[in-house]
């Protein structure tokens, strides 16, 4: 008897539809027949696609979207979000932020999450609740935060935490140096002895802009990429973030070192970093996975608008109306994530974790429908996603979250805006906001009437 079947789906992938047997949290059964489970979910006809991987994300930012819109990256980290970060970063901090995030993610199809963030261990505490995967990414920097204050005691909790959390069955631990410009040398190196030991990924960024690159070759005398191959640390572990601008070199060096790179094309429009290019990495045959970067730089989780963006973002920066066709797109954006940190998942197969969607179809975006794969990247949108399943269980179910209470997040998110803003303006536990305590933090007000 399977745990679940999803009854009368139409698998895009085989073009016809089909019940889909569930076992043990893998797919079993693909057939015609009906087979007897504990659970039927009656598709309807709807179709059925892999979930998303959003591989570079940090989900508790959700508490910060919308602030500091408009500024470069740089600025946008050093005036605005560091300083948040600052005041109020804190383990429930991250909690509430994660259930907000994991609650979008989940109403937009995506099953895996790879994150990059402070206390990640209640990052992991929340995803087990709730029934997601996630790459829990323990940041480490070369100056202090609330989580360390010395290069060594970043590495002495990272081995902790690795340690802590290795052999779990949704989430697993994941080394994150944030970035060349944040940690020196003798610190990614002792990154990478860790990782070797453990046996773990190390997810950071690189070469995410122009300054970037001219602030490591000051430092360095070389760009991002070179500056870690000559360090000797550049492997298959590596996943590393944004890798908008790399020379033919670096390119070659990505792809025979194996390392994976993770396209956030929304965030690197509005930070106005560039537009990384992803259809040459392909054509290399460089690993291309598919993230949205945090919610207060994207400003969302949308992983559907992230696939569509990038194939179009593709055609139009190569002038090519071949490039990123739209099975390609999919595959970064579902099966590709998966594949990148060892998880046989995102993919519509007998034997591959049952991670996958339904997806409705009758609204009139999708009408005529002739291409599936084409129309789901290019005419539809995340609503259109009526069921998720992570590993064989049901976290939503017509467009209804099974493992969130959405009257809670919103709750969250309006106890933290209160907050943040009180803050921000300067306002005191009962009193008015005060235009000097806002100039003394640096802050402005995001709307004109507080």
């Amino acid at each position: 008897m399977f745990d679940l079947l999803v009854k009368d789906a139409f698998v895009v992938s085989l073009g016809k539809k089909l019940n889909v047997g569930v076992k043990d949290g893998k797919i079993a059964y693909l057939g015609e027949e009906e087979k007897p489970a504990k659970e039927v979910l009656r598709a309807e006809g709807k179709l059925l696609f892999p979930s998303f991987a959003n591989m570079h994300t940090h989900l508790p930012m959700t508490l910060l979207r919308g602030l500091g819109a408009d500024l470069p990256l740089m600025d946008w980290l050093q005036k605005v979000i560091w300083k948040l970060e600052g005041e109020f970063v804190s383990p429930e901090f991250v909690r509430d932020g994660t259930i907000i995030a994991l609650a979008e993610g989940i109403r937009s199809g995506t099953t895996l999450f790879m994150d990059m963030y402070f206390f990640e261990e209640v990052v992991g505490e929340v995803a087990k609740e709730v029934g997601v995967r996630v790459g829990l990414g323990f940041g480490i920097l070369d100056f202090p935060t609330k989580v360390a204050k010395t290069p060594e005691e970043y590495i002495k909790r990272a081995k902790e935490f690795v340690k802590a959390f290795k052999g779990e069955e949704l989430v697993f631990p994941v080394l994150c140096p944030h970035a060349p410009y944040t940690c020196g040398p003798s610190t990614l190196r002792k990154v990478y002895e860790i990782a070797r030991e453990e046996d773990v990924y190390i997810h950071t960024h690189l070469a995410e802009t122009q300054e970037e690159v001219e602030r490591i070759k000051e430092t360095y005398g070389n760009t991002p990429v070179m500056h870690l191959e000559r360090l000797g640390i550049l492997d298959q572990r590596w996943l590393c973030a944004h890798v908008v601008w790399t020379t033919e070199e670096e390119r070659e060096i990505l792809k025979e070192r194996e390392v994976k790179v993770l396209h956030c094309p929304e965030s690197n429009l509005k930070l106005a970093s560039g537009i990384a290019p992803i259809w040459d990495y392909v054509k290399r045959g460089i690993h291309v996975c598919l993230g949205t970067d945090g919610p207060a730089s994207n400003d969302n989780l949308n992983m559907h608008e992230e696939m569509s963006l990038m194939a179009k973002l593709q055609k139009g920066a190569s002038l090519d109306a071949k490039a990123m066709n739209a099975q390609t797109a999919l595959m970064i954006a579902t099966e590709n994530g998966f594949r990148a940190v060892g998880i046989k998942g995102g993919k519509i197969e007998e034997g591959y974790d049952a991670d996958f969607i339904l997806v409705n179809a009758d609204a009139p975006h999708w009408q005529p429908l002739y291409e599936p794969i084409s129309q789901w990247v290019y005419s539809a949108n995340a609503e259109d996603i009526d069921t998720v399943v992570c590993k064989g269980k049901i976290l939503m179910e017509k467009r209804e979250l099974k493992t969130i209470d959405q009257e809670r997040v919103k709750f969250l998110a309006q106890k933290w805006r209160e907050k943040i803003l009180g803050f921000m303006t300067g306002r005191g536990a009962g009193g008015g906001a005060s235009a000097s305590g806002a100039e003394g933090r640096g802050f402005k007000s995001p709307r004109p009437d507080v």
